[in-house]
């Protein structure tokens, strides 16, 4: 994993984010607008991590390294990339050399392309998505080895047995660490997973970031901005931070591969 500790402020980067390029985010959120919103905040460093949901769509990020000046050197190059969700194999949906950073994320239900905020119970069984996830994770893991999980537990979190992150759900999870330390991969603690969550699943999804600090799996931030004052925005970060009890230790930051 290409990645060093954190310098002395923890929340001082932003690991992912995107542009306009991803359809969905505000027109302000240009290449040019980006780097200067990280310039203004006084940020150490972005990586802009637009998506791929197919091979295609990384002619996009060729485009985005276009647009990023050779002048400005703490601005990464990276990708946030499905899973593949119809092989489950493990394998992402296109390959990802020469970017600095990887996230690996789950936008569609295991075996289906059902995306995660559609109806997915005229197809599978809850139970059923659930163990295919679990599994489908630690193949990731294994077979891609991302610097990161973006994310990780936002699909379940749309299943109802999945009420609140507590004994059950932290079992898979510490399987799933283990799995990440073994293959030197990250944990995201991303910003704006709570948009993706019930209350009860919000108070109580720092227990997975406690679990991660204990077994010594690093953690990475990433506001996952689609407008640019979330850029840089942590307040539910901050406090999933502060009730886990991370310190600078327990974070790592990009770097840039050469």
């Amino acid at each position: 994993m290409k990645a060093v500790i954190l310098l002395s402020d923890v929340f001082a980067y932003d690991s992912h984010l995107h542009t306009i390029y991803s359809g969905h985010s505000h027109p302000a959120m240009t290449v040019e607008a980006v780097i200067r919103q990280m310039q203004e905040m006084r940020l150490e460093q972005i990586a802009i991590t637009e998506h791929v949901f197919e091979e295609p769509d990384l002619s996009t990020i060729e485009i985005i390294a276009s647009q990023i000046p050779p002048s400005v050197e703490n601005v990464l190059i990276g990708v946030e990339i499905d899973a593949d969700a119809t092989a489950l194999d493990g394998a992402l949906v296109a390959p990802t050399d020469g970017l600095d950073w990887v996230i690996a994320s789950f936008h569609k239900f295991p075996g289906t392309s059902i995306w995660w905020h559609e109806d997915y119970r005229k197809v599978k069984e809850e139970k059923t998505i659930y163990r295919e996830w679990l599994d489908w994770v630690h193949k990731v893991i294994a077979k891609s080895k991302p610097d990161t999980l973006g994310h990780p537990g936002a699909l379940i979190c749309q299943l109802s047995i999945v009420e609140e992150f507590d004994r059950p759900i932290l079992r898979d999870f510490a399987e799933i660490l283990d799995s990440c330390r073994e293959h030197g991969v990250a944990i995201e603690l991303n910003e704006a997973t709570h948009n993706k969550m019930r209350r009860l699943q919000t108070v109580t999804y720092y227990r997975v970031f406690q679990l991660a600090k204990e077994k010594g799996v690093k953690i990475v931030l990433g506001s996952d901005a689609h407008s640019l004052p979330k850029i840089g925005r942590y307040l539910w970060a901050r406090e999933i931070a502060g009730r886990a009890g991370l310190g600078v230790s327990d974070f790592i930051i990009p770097t840039r591969r050469r």
